[in-house]
């Protein structure tokens, strides 16, 4: 099964990649540098995917933005989500919650790896 990585930042996603094969994961992991591209990818490979690491602020199509184009399509939105972003406010993680109920993880940058492996774990096949 393949992890989805969306983040506008090309060292971050490399950071992401590092961070999970240092942990041992095998997966293929798939990229995209906005949430429209992330939806592309999704809509394409979405049977093949177990995982998705997302971020908020980003151009063209933000986190926020990604969430709401899949929770209400049933063949993508039991795929666990998991927010990766700069923001840790209360405010933004309400926010983050009421648009998707079974978001799976909010985690704020700067992370440490084992956070990041340990969140992940479960929803890794």
């Amino acid at each position: 099964m393949k992890i989805l990585i969306i983040d506008d930042s090309l060292l971050d996603r490399k950071l992401l990649m590092n961070t999970l094969k240092k942990g041992g994961f095998e997966n293929e992991i798939l990229q995209a540098a906005n949430g429209e591209d992330g939806l592309k990818i999704l809509g394409d490979q979405y049977s093949s995917i177990c995982l998705i690491l997302l971020d908020w602020q980003m151009p063209v199509m933000d986190g926020i933005g990604f969430m709401k184009g899949i929770i209400r399509v049933p063949e993508v939105s039991s795929i666990p989500v998991v927010l990766i972003t700069a923001s840790g406010s209360d405010e933004n993680k309400k926010q983050a919650r009421e648009i998707n109920p079974g978001l799976a993880g909010y985690l704020v940058k700067p992370y440490k790896p084992n956070e990041l492996i340990e969140l992940v774990k479960p929803f890794v096949k």
